[in-house]
């Protein structure tokens, strides 16, 4: 009897942890969702912001022009061009590249193209997508946002060289294929070929890629050659 009381504690017991540990997988999960959903708003209302504002400064053209004007007549030019510099600066904030013919991956790539531009950072893209996607827009941006994001941070702890990141996103058939590239100080850790951060509140956003690959069946890779981090996704 007490033999068999072990038993059926040990497989209570069993039963407990393995529902404990889908729990906090799943809260863990849940509070990732939070994070990317919280950061995809802010990238949409950045872009929002850019467009509203776009729009404002093309309403205001033509009082603009009319100043212009009134400054060449007067004969000063030095007014002018000052003048005509202000508002290049102005547009800088509105500017949505045409990177591909989807809108959410050219409006991702643009935050991000500016946010390296901010930090003397090179970004390279080459980028041959059709208007839809052959998964979820929001799937994809993220996977995107988190993959520019952690290159972005990479580059800044980058100590020598130039510091550039090379993207590619391709479709071939019914699958996207996504190629990113910088370059690295040192290799990171891997765990079951994921890098993997020994910095508290780190590695969110690795996490975010594969969970969000998997969840979209597809596949993934990291990898580093000759102090170059790569990661290559298809989905």
């Amino acid at each position: 009897m007490g033999f068999a009381f072990c038993i059926a504690y040990l497989v209570f017991l069993l039963i407990y942890f393995r529902e404990f540990e889908q729990k906090q997988e799943i809260r863990q999960y849940s509070d990732l969702m939070e994070i990317q959903l919280l950061s995809i708003q802010k990238e949409i209302d950045q872009v929002r912001n850019s467009r509203q504002k776009l729009t404002i400064m093309r309403h205001d053209m033509r009082h603009q022009l009319d100043i212009l004007l009134t400054l060449l007549q007067n004969d000063t030019i030095d007014s002018a061009c000052t003048y005509i510099r202000e508002i290049s600066n102005a547009y800088d904030d509105t500017i949505i590249t045409t990177y591909s013919r989807n809108e959410m991956i050219n409006s991702v790539i643009s935050i991000y193209e500016m946010r390296f531009s901010d930090k003397d950072f090179t970004l390279h893209c080459n980028i041959l997508t059709d208007e839809k996607l052959p998964c979820p827009d929001i799937a994809i941006c993220t996977i995107l946002s988190n993959a520019l994001e952690n290159a972005m941070h990479s580059l800044e702890k980058l100590t020598t060289g130039e510091k550039w990141t090379r993207l590619s996103i391709t479709r071939k058939d019914h699958q996207l294929l996504l190629e990113i590239e910088n370059p690295v100080d040192k290799t990171p850790k891997f765990i079951d070929g994921i890098p993997v951060s020994q910095q508290k509140n780190h590695g969110i956003g690795t996490r975010s890629i594969v969970y969000y690959v998997e969840q979209l069946h597809g596949q993934y890779h990291f990898s580093v050659s000759n102090h170059i981090f790569i990661l290559r996704i298809i989905v």
